[in-house]
């Protein structure tokens, strides 16, 4: 068989695997496809399973590690009635639903700040003196390491927060045109729950939620309530209370979800405003410290140099 045959054979086996390995990865990879196969998982079979794996209440620890800092957390008084219900409406909060969440929570402080302190005193406590200042930075370590998962709870929060706040104008007109084509507020809200999966989990969820207490026996406005207890938005907490008020007066539902959802609308345009009116005065600290003296190297800096220059030369140096 000739070279050149030989080398075009290579050649043509190699460009067709090249072209198939891109296909896979385009068919794969691509926002199209990953988006169909998105809206393919969030069915309502998929949001009943998302209940009832609420419904567990379990995390994805191992079940060892679990049970371990579980048992760390009683041992640290995560038990008392005080410390219990605060953080356990700081986990409902941050989405976090657990069996055994206040001690859970309690368990993962201690262990980190065991953690911290332990890598402290191996690795660097030896290089510190005397042993006062590093009696102190252990301590400090420690009070990082129990305060750490809170900012992360925090964290969490706000960023649900905002997630909810986002999505709640979409959420309010999909429930407008629920109720206008004839379903109630309990089917609307189930209908709406399942069609943000995609736009918002997160407000899918509660919304998910609120239709699974309303169907084990409690009342509408008891779990609509709930909503507000497990989220403080307020624009939330405003329409909840709209909906209870209309729901006892008997009026009209989608009258009142009409309303809010414009009034919704332009608290977010007047919110965005402010906070394009705020963005001026957010710039000048970066601007003042950051931009303007590099401005200043680049522009005054040559001809800085060059008086320099001058001077040294009247000077003879």
């Amino acid at each position: 068989m000739p070279l050149y045959l030989a080398l075009i054979a290579i050649f043509l086996s190699v460009f067709l695997l090249i072209v198939i390995l891109l296909r896979l990865l385009h068919q794969r990879y691509a926002p199209t496809a990953r988006r169909l196969r998105d809206m393919e998982q969030v069915t309502a079979d998929a949001a009943q399973d998302l209940i009832a794996q609420a419904a567990t209440k379990k995390s994805k620890l191992p079940p060892g590690l679990e049970k371990a800092l579980v048992n760390l957390g009683r041992m640290g008084g995560a038990e008392s009635p005080k410390n219990q219900s605060k953080t356990t409406a700081m986990l409902l909060e941050a989405g976090i639903h657990h069996e055994y969440g206040p001690a859970l929570f309690a368990g993962i402080r201690l262990s980190f700040a065991f953690l911290l302190v332990t890598l402290y005193y191996v690795f660097v406590a030896r290089l510190v003196y005397p042993p006062s200042m590093s009696a102190l930075l252990a301590l400090i370590l420690a009070l990082v390491g129990l305060s750490l998962p809170n900012m992360v709870l925090r964290y969490i929060t706000a960023q649900r927060r905002q997630e909810i706040g986002e999505s709640l104008s979409d959420a309010l007109d999909l429930l407008v045109i629920c109720m206008e084509a004839g379903l109630g507020l309990n089917a609307a809200l189930l209908r709406v729950a399942q069609e943000l999966g995609m736009r918002s989990p997160v407000l899918s969820r509660e919304l998910l939620l609120v239709t699974q207490e309303m169907r084990t026996g409690l009342s509408r406005e008891v779990a609509l309530r709930n909503l507000c207890v497990r989220n403080k938005v307020e624009n939330l907490r405003i329409l909840v209370g709209a909906l209870v008020l209309a729901d006892k007066l008997g009026t009209s539902l989608a009258d009142t979800l009409r309303a809010q959802a414009d009034s919704l609308r332009t608290r977010l345009r007047q919110s965005a405003e402010e906070q394009a009116a705020k963005a001026g005065i957010k710039m000048l600290i970066p601007l003042v410290l950051f931009i303007f003296p590099a401005l200043f190297i680049v522009v005054l800096g040559p001809g800085f140099i060059s008086i320099l220059k001058n001077f040294s030369g009247l000077t003879g140096q």
